[in-house]
């Protein structure tokens, strides 16, 4: 029996469609069992081989849960060697090559929580506002903010030599439209990210924003680098498309620009950016 044979006539039709595809639909309407409908049937009719594809989620569980169904239908064989997280998969490709982020093998990964007290610290240093140190206004967690700012970067792909012009480009552009904008705290995280990035290089970590900036960074600067990463794989296919960021809407896009197969699945409805 086809996999396809367990899906819905529109849920097959969407699986079996080569090329690049979108599929859109609403929360509980079977989009991650469409995409995983979609890795057997190229692996089994399309003639991927496994090791070939990847398949990327936003969560572990669903990674799980993807690789529990692909064994269901072809064996543990064919599960891809890429299948899992954004920042799990990015990792990987980051370990493989930790020069691109002037880093060490072997580097540690700062979660969430070290990130934050490593922020603390440097907001001491520099003996800038939101170190800890005075009240904070009510509801608001200086540090934090100033953790949230640094991951906006990242996530928008800019580096710390770049962060001083792409910051005054959004103030201008916030005072054209007339709207209110954080001045001096955007410019304080501009001193910050600088030194919070030196830290982590000399420290040889990492935090989870780097995992995706310095790969997708080194594929667009280097063709090289690009090709040898991409030239790994047929096949590109995410879940919850609609929740993507740019860094990783960048990186998927740079892994399937030469063959253009691509298979994304999600929720305009839910869509966060």
């Amino acid at each position: 029996m086809s996999v396809l044979d367990d899906l819905t006539p529109m849920q097959a039709e969407a699986a079996a469609q080569d090329g690049a595809v979108l599929v859109l639909a609403g929360a509980g309407t079977g989009k991650t069992k469409t995409l995983t409908a979609a890795v057997v049937h190229r692996i089994r009719g399309g003639g991927v081989p496994a090791h070939r594809m990847l398949a990327v989620t936003f969560t572990n569980k669903a990674a799980l849960e993807m690789s529990r169904r692909i064994s269901a239908a072809l064996g543990d064989a064919a599960i891809p060697d890429w299948i899992g997280t954004f920042h799990g998969l990015a990792a990987r490709q980051l370990r493989a090559e930790p020069e691109v982020a002037g880093l060490r093998p072997g580097f540690n990964i700062l979660d969430a929580d070290d990130s934050r007290r490593l922020v603390k610290r440097i907001l001491q240093a520099l003996n800038l506002a939101g170190s800890g140190e005075e009240p904070a206004p009510a509801g608001r967690d200086p540090v934090k903010a100033m953790a949230t700012r640094l991951s906006r970067l990242k996530d928008g792909l800019i580096a710390p030599d770049e962060a001083a012009a792409h910051v005054e480009a959004m103030i201008a552009a916030a005072e054209r439209r007339g709207e209110g904008f954080d001045t001096i705290g955007w410019r304080t995280t501009v001193q910050v990210y600088v030194e919070y990035q030196k830290r982590l290089r000399e420290a040889n970590a990492a935090d989870f924003g780097d995992l995706l900036l310095w790969p997708t960074r080194a594929m667009q600067r280097s063709d090289e680098y690009r090709e040898r990463w991409a030239g790994r794989f047929d096949c590109v296919l995410a879940d919850e498309y609609q929740d993507v960021n740019f860094a990783q809407y960048t990186w998927l896009r740079l892994l399937a620009i030469d063959h253009g197969r691509i298979f994304a699945v999600g929720d305009d409805d839910q869509s966060v950016f």
